[in-house]
Parts: C-alpha cells; sequence; structure tokens
C-alpha cells in the first residue's frame, strides 16, 4: 500500500515538472520583437513604402529600435513575459503616425501599416 502510494507521489511529482517545463514558467522570456514598419498597402494589399526612422517601443520598458532603409526593426528588451501576459507595442513615424497593437510573449514577427493606424497625432 505504501509503496503504491509513492509511486503514485512520484508519477505527480513527474507530471508537475513536466508541466512547469513545459510553460514558459514564473520568469518567462525576455521581448523580442522584430518586422517591418510600412507606409502604405497597394491595391492588392500588399504593403509598400518602408518607412526609414520609425521608433518602436514597449510599454515594458524604455528600451526602442530605429527602422533601417528597408523598414526593419529588431528591438530586444530585458523585461520579461510569460506566455499568458500581454504589453503594447507602439510605432511612432514622426509627429504624424502613430500605430499601436497588443502583443503577447509568443507574437515575435510583427508588420505595421501606419495608413491603417487609429491612431493619428
Amino acid at each position: 500500500m505504501i509503496k503504491a502510494k509513492l509511486k503514485i507521489a512520484a508519477a505527480l511529482l513527474f507530471g508537475m515538472f513536466l508541466a512547469v517545463l513545459a510553460s514558459d514558467g514564473p520568469v518567462g522570456r525576455t521581448v523580442e520583437v522584430e518586422g517591418h514598419v510600412y507606409r502604405a498597402r497597394d491595391s492588392s494589399g500588399v504593403p509598400i513604402g518602408p518607412v526609414v526612422g520609425a521608433v518602436i517601443s514597449t510599454s515594458l520598458e524604455l528600451a526602442t529600435a530605429v527602422t533601417d532603409d528597408s523598414g526593419h526593426f529588431h528591438l530586444r528588451t530585458r523585461a520579461r513575459v510569460s506566455g499568458d501576459e500581454f504589453y503594447i507595442i507602439t510605432v511612432r513615424s514622426g509627429d504624424a503616425a502613430w500605430r499601436k497593437r497588443t502583443m503577447s510573449a509568443n507574437m515575435r514577427c510583427q508588420q505595421f501599416v501606419l495608413s491603417e493606424s487609429p491612431l493619428r497625432r
């Protein structure tokens, strides 16, 4: 009887270990997002007009990234989020165009089209 209970307890502990290992755990992972920023879309929906010098930031910390000549950016923060947490990513280009999007830890590749932005300044 005691051996059976010990086997059950060991199986439960092993199962819990696997569940924690499969999840992001309590610490989560650092935020890393990359993608492109475009001015608009053409009539077929393809993004056009890469935006050079757009600033990308998050609601998590002060780290930013700036788009290059092709509109590409790569933002890495020290902030950690787990799989069920959300944060806001903001794209700014001058004073005219802003774009915000709610993100989760699993959303790493993004494409922003500023003409679709509900947030205009």
